[in-house]
C-alpha cells in the first residue's frame, strides 16, 4: 500500500508542534532526579518536627499555666473583687507612721505571743494593712486584713481570691494549703522548658517569619486560617515569649540547677544553701537565721515603728515603704526589716533597711549590687511585673491572651492538620463507604488518637474559661460560713473542669460531634457574663454603686467580667452545628473531583477531630 492510500489523521487528533514539544520537554522535566534537599532545609525539617513534639506533649498544660499567669497579672484586683467586705475603705496617707503602728497594735492584742510579722503597707491596688504573722519558729504563716484607720481586724470571707491564679501558675495548687508543691514546681518546670525549646525551634522553623507577621487569611479557613492565626499570635509579641518563658525558668534555678551552686558554695556539711540565698538577696550569711520545724522562738518585744519609719523614709530620700517585717535574726536579737515598695524599681527584690526592734537604731542596708545578681533581680521584676503602672498591666495582660491563644492555635492547628489527612483518606475510599453505609456498616471514624487529642483540646480551651468563670461565681453563691470555704470554691473549679471533660469525651470520643465546642464555650460566656448580675444580686458592690461613684477597681472588673462573657458567647456562636461556611472556606470545603460518595465519609471524620 503506497503512502497516497494511507488514511489521514483527522485534524482534531493532529497534535500542534508546539504542543508535542511541550510535551516533550515535560517528559524530560519529569525524568530529572528530584533535587537532593540541603542541610539547611534538613535542619529546618527536624526543628519543625521538634517545635510540633515539644508543644504537643504539653501543650495542654502549657495554656493553663499562661491563662493563669496572664491573670496574675491582676491578682490584686481579683483579691479586691472576691473580698466585698473590703469595700468602702478610705484610701490612707501610707506615709503616716500611725497606720502601721495601728495594725501592729491591733495585732498584738489578738496573738500576744507573736514570734514573727511580715506587714504589707496599703497603696493604689490594695487599700487594707495586710499581715502575715505565726507564733512558732518555722511554721506556716496565717493572714490578717486590718482597716488602715482604725487597725482593726477586718472581717472577710475566707477565699484565695486572685492567689489562687497565681499559685495555679507556677505550682499547680489544688488546695489552699497545697501539700504539693514543690513536685508542683518540678512539672511546670519541665513544661516551661518545653515551651521555650517550642519557641526556638518555632523561629528556626519559620523561613518568612517576618512576612507572617502581616499575613493573616481567616477567610480561607481549614488549616491555612489557623496557621497565619498561629503564626500572627507567636510573631506578634515574641520577645514577650521568650522573656516570660526564659525569666520563668530563672526564677526557680536553684530547684532545677542545683549543681552549680553545690560547686560553688560548698560547706563543711555539704552545700551552703544559707551563703548562696545571702548572697543572691544581698544579705550577710551571719545574720540570716536557721531554724527547724519545732524550734522554740521568743516573742517579740515591743517595737516603736514611727521612729523606724521616719528613719527608713530620710534614708531613702522620701522613697515609698512596701513592707515591714520583724523577726529575729541568727543571734536572736528582734530587728525590723523595712522593704521598698516593689513599684519603685525594675529589679526585684528592693532594697531593704535592717533596724534594731528595741531602740531604733540603723544597722545594715541589704542589696544586690553584684552583676549576676542584679541580671537575675531584672528577669525577675520582669515576670512578675510589679513594677508596672495599670497601663503596662493591661499591655502585658494582652500579651498574655496573645500567647494562650498561640498555645490554643497550634494545638487546633495539629487536630485539623490530622483531621485533614483523614478527609483525603476518607475521600478516596468514599465509593466503598458509600457501599457500607448502604450495607448497614457504620461510617468509618477518625483514629482513636485524633479523637482524644480533639477531646483533649476541647476541655481545655473551652473547659478552663469555663471553670474560671465558676470559681469567681462560687465566691458569690457558697455560704459565707461554710467549713473550709477556700477550698470549696476550688472544689468548684475542679468540679467544672472535670465536667468540661467529660463532655469533651463524649462529644469527640464516644459519639463525635460539633456541638463539643459550642456548648461549653457558651456555657463559659454565660458564667461570665452573669458575674456583674450575680454580683449585683448577692453584694452591694455592683455597677449601680461603683460606677456613680467613680470607683473603677471595682467597676472595671464587673465591665471586664461582661466583655469576657460575650467573646466566649461569639466564639460559640461562630463554632455552632450547622453553621455553613462562608466565602473562600466554603469553597475549600468543596471537593471539585471528589465523588459524591465520598462526602458523608470525609464530614464525619472531621466532625470527630477538630470540629473547625
Amino acid at each position: 500500500m503506497t503512502s497516497s492510500t494511507l488514511p489521514s489523521r483527522p485534524p482534531a487528533e493532529r497534535a500542534p508542534a508546539a504542543t508535542v514539544a511541550s510535551t516533550a520537554s515535560e517528559a524530560a522535566r519529569s525524568t530529572k532526579k528530584p533535587k537532593a534537599p540541603s542541610d539547611r532545609e534538613g535542619f529546618r525539617q527536624a526543628m519543625a518536627w521538634l517545635h510540633t513534639w515539644a508543644g504537643l506533649i504539653l501543650g495542654w498544660l502549657l495554656f493553663a499555666i499562661f491563662l493563669t499567669g496572664t491573670l496574675s497579672f491582676f491578682k490584686n484586683e481579683f483579691n479586691l473583687w472576691m473580698r466585698p467586705e473590703m469595700h468602702g475603705l478610705q484610701p490612707v496617707d501610707a506615709t503616716d507612721p500611725q497606720v502601721a503602728q495601728k495594725a501592729l497594735d491591733a495585732l498584738v492584742r489578738r496573738v500576744p505571743n507573736v514570734t514573727q510579722w511580715i506587714m504589707h503597707l496599703p497603696d493604689d491596688r490594695d487599700p487594707a494593712v495586710n499581715i502575715l504573722w505565726r507564733d512558732t519558729g518555722n511554721g506556716r504563716f496565717e493572714t490578717l486584713r486590718m482597716n488602715p484607720q482604725t487597725g482593726e481586724a477586718i472581717d472577710a470571707r475566707q477565699t484565695m481570691g486572685g492567689d489562687f491564679f497565681y499559685r495555679f501558675h507556677f505550682e499547680l495548687r489544688t488546695a489552699q494549703k497545697g501539700r504539693w508543691t514543690l513536685e508542683g514546681r518540678w512539672v511546670v518546670g519541665v513544661a516551661t522548658m518545653l515551651m521555650f525549646v517550642a519557641l526556638i525551634s518555632g523561629v528556626i522553623t519559620h523561613r518568612r517569619i517576618f512576612k507572617d507577621f502581616f499575613t493573616f487569611r481567616p477567610t480561607k479557613g481549614g488549616q491555612r486560617a489557623w496557621l497565619d492565626a498561629h503564626n500572627v499570635s507567636g510573631v506578634l509579641v515574641l520577645p514577650f515569649y521568650l522573656m516570660i518563658t526564659f525569666s520563668g525558668l530563672m526564677i526557680f534555678h536553684t530547684l532545677y540547677m542545683p549543681a552549680g551552686i553545690a560547686t560553688a558554695y560548698k560547706g563543711e556539711n555539704g552545700v551552703d544553701s544559707n551563703t548562696y540565698f545571702a548572697d543572691l538577696q544581698g544579705e550577710k550569711a551571719e545574720s540570716r537565721p536557721r531554724r527547724r520545724p519545732g524550734d522554740k522562738v521568743e516573742p517579740l518585744p515591743a517595737i516603736a515603728l514611727p521612729s523606724i519609719l521616719t528613719e527608713a523614709r530620710t534614708r531613702w530620700d522620701g522613697g515609698r515603704i512596701g513592707s515591714l517585717q520583724a523577726r529575729r535574726d541568727a543571734k536572736g536579737r528582734a530587728v525590723v526589716e523595712v522593704t521598698r515598695h516593689e513599684g519603685d524599681r525594675l529589679q526585684y527584690r528592693p532594697p531593704r533597711l535592717l533596724f534594731d526592734a528595741t531602740t531604733g537604731q540603723w544597722l545594715d542596708q541589704a542589696d544586690a549590687t553584684g552583676p549576676a545578681v542584679k541580671t537575675y533581680g531584672v528577669l525577675y521584676g520582669l515576670h512578675m511585673a510589679r513594677f508596672a503602672d495599670i497601663g503596662l498591666r493591661c499591655a502585658l495582660f494582652g500579651f498574655g491572651v496573645l500567647g494562650s491563644l498561640m498555645i490554643a492555635t497550634g494545638m487546633v492547628l495539629w487536630s485539623v492538620k490530622r483531621s485533614a489527612k483523614s478527609q483525603t483518606q476518607a475521600s478516596r475510599t468514599g465509593i466503598a463507604a458509600s457501599k457500607d453505609n448502604r450495607a448497614g456498616v457504620a461510617p468509618t471514624k477518625a483514629p482513636f488518637g485524633e479523637r482524644l487529642v480533639a477531646a483533649i483540646n476541647i476541655a481545655t480551651l473551652a473547659g478552663l474559661p469555663l471553670a474560671c468563670g465558676v470559681y469567681i461565681a462560687s465566691n458569690r453563691l457558697i455560704p459565707l460560713n461554710a467549713e473550709g470555704r477556700a477550698d470549696v470554691e476550688l472544689a468548684w473549679f475542679f468540679s467544672a473542669w472535670g465536667l468540661a471533660l467529660l463532655w469533651a469525651l463524649a462529644c469527640a470520643v464516644v459519639r463525635p460531634s460539633r456541638m463539643g465546642w459550642s456548648v461549653p464555650l457558651g456555657a463559659a460566656g454565660l458564667v461570665w457574663g452573669l458575674l456583674p448580675v450575680i454580683n449585683a444580686l448577692t453584694t452591694h458592690t455592683h455597677l449601680g454603686v461603683t460606677l456613680p461613684a467613680g470607683e473603677w477597681v471595682w467597676a472595671s472588673m464587673d465591665l471586664a467580667f461582661l466583655t469576657t462573657g460575650l467573646v466566649l458567647g461569639w466564639l460559640s456562636w461562630r463554632l455552632r452545628p450547622g453553621r455553613a461556611p462562608k466565602g473562600k472556606a466554603a469553597e475549600a470545603k468543596t471537593p471539585r473531583t471528589a465523588p459524591a460518595a465520598a462526602l458523608p465519609a470525609a464530614t464525619d471524620v472531621s466532625v470527630s477531630t477538630s470540629g473547625a
